[in-house]
């Protein structure tokens, strides 16, 4: 399983540096404060986390800064993918 969770981060990791080549600044929310941030990038490579992460079946929940996902009882993901926007 381990080497499936290491292909599933790996490829995330492929699309924020792609799209690291032709980001803009104007693509940058503000969530709440001056200081809170977010990007597509973000959000997107937040959503992929989950997606592939979910599908290994494992019965964990998340805990994504974005708020993909839903928490569980006992084991969770904790998905913070592209911090410092």
């Amino acid at each position: 399983m381990l080497h499936r969770v290491i292909d599933i981060v790996k490829s995330v990791g492929s699309f924020i540096r792609e799209e690291a080549t032709h980001f803009s600044k104007n693509s940058v929310e503000f969530k709440g404060g001056y200081s809170d941030l977010v990007s597509y990038v973000d959000k997107e490579a937040e959503r992929r986390l989950v997606e592939g992460l979910g599908a290994l079946d494992l019965n964990y929940g998340f805990i994504a800064e974005e708020g993909t996902g839903t928490k569980s009882n006992e084991w969770n993901w904790i998905i913070d993918p592209l911090d410092g926007t």
